[in-house]
């Protein structure tokens, strides 16, 4: 039997009684032993689960070296290939999908429209939004209706009937029960005790400026904001897709855009894109996506030290600044840019603007 290597853990394959088996226990040419008996994977384990266990073998090369090893080699072998292939496309189908989605929360969920968007079978496409989501689509637009709601409540004095119609409720008493049993309490006591007591200054100056519209990619991420490891690896791999695609500019602009109020939403299910700029077209993969924020009119601030502060200081604009000024929210999309790199300076020399957009 020829020279090979395992194709799912990419050790080389010499001599016969290394190889796998198939279910009558004739030697397989394509896996290891340790990977395959029998006609079957050994283990049900993810491509990261594989890289880990393989580089503690790799004992002639520093951990970090065999592990860099281990993720440009395993995506190319049989095993991982399949699956990347697929998962990469159900990623691109349901990033459109969650696009579509946020800018028609007002409409019922159309399976067939969504399925058709995604470009797989209605009963394929609940199976598929379940696991990459971890929500079921109509709990998932549920959740974000009322919260959307919530949001309003809280910055707003728009009425129940009016905020019923932008979130897709027939009537407001459709709108009153739903967030009732989501939130535990009617919108009108929600609204009362979401008030913040805390007193806040109106003393920001934002830069008030017009920007024109930004190409973006964009990693999602769904987690409790700033968790440090899923963040980290949310901006690698954008990164890294940057590079391999020549997209890297001294222009580019990091930018991040946040969805949800962790006030209001669940920690574990914020959402959150990890973006840059770019300067030309990019077909969406995997789980890099494709979108654009408008241009128009923003007021900027310049938010100084730990991302710790930011959830106060954007409490400081909707609260002490925009109720004071002459300006409105407009509908479009908030987001921050960050000047600077956190590896490379102090928590409170971080630099981060925060774009609003604004009439």
């Amino acid at each position: 039997m020829e020279y090979t290597i395992c194709q799912s853990c990419g050790m080389p394959l010499h001599q016969l009684n290394e190889f796998g088996t198939d279910k009558r226990g004739i030697r397989v040419k394509d896996y290891c032993e340790y990977c395959f008996k029998n006609g079957q994977f050994t283990s049900d384990s993810t491509m990261d689960e594989m890289i880990e266990l393989c580089a503690k073998y790799m004992t002639d090369i520093t951990p970090n070296e065999a592990i860099d090893h281990l993720r440009k080699k395993l995506p190319t072998l049989k095993r991982w290939a399949q699956k990347e292939n697929t998962q990469k496309e159900y990623h691109k189908s349901i990033n459109k999908v969650l696009d579509y989605i946020n800018e028609h929360l007002n409409e019922k969920p159309d399976l067939t429209t969504l399925s058709q968007i995604a470009n797989v079978s209605p009963f394929h496409f609940h199976r598929i939004f379940k696991a990459i989501i971890g929500e079921n689509l109509g709990e998932y637009v549920q959740r974000l209706r009322l919260e959307y709601v919530a949001g309003k409540l809280k910055t707003t004095e728009l009425s129940l009937n009016t905020l019923a119609e932008k979130a897709g409720y027939n009537t407001e008493q459709a709108l009153s029960k739903a967030f009732k049993k989501h939130f535990g309490t009617p919108p009108s006591v929600y609204k009362l005790a979401s008030v913040d007591k805390k007193i806040y200054s109106d003393r920001l100056s934002p830069q008030i400026c017009d920007i024109e519209q930004k190409n973006l990619i964009y990693i999602r991420v769904i987690a409790p904001y700033g968790t440090k490891e899923v963040y980290k690896r949310a901006w690698g791999e954008l990164h890294q897709f940057a590079a391999d695609n020549n997209l890297l500019r001294e222009s580019n602009e990091w930018l991040g855009i946040s969805f949800d109020d962790p006030n209001t939403t669940q920690t574990n299910k914020c959402r959150f894109y990890a973006c840059l700029t770019i300067d030309k077209p990019v077909i969406p993969t995997g789980k890099i996506g494709c979108k654009s924020i408008k241009g128009g009119q923003y007021a900027v601030f310049t938010h100084k030290g730990s991302y710790k502060g930011l959830n106060d200081y954007y409490k400081n604009i909707w609260f002490g600044w925009l109720p004071t000024s002459n300006y409105r929210l407009r509908k479009a999309t908030f987001f921050e840019k960050y000047t600077t790199d956190p590896d490379k300076v102090k928590e409170e020399d971080i630099i981060t603007e925060i774009y609003i957009p604004v009439l």
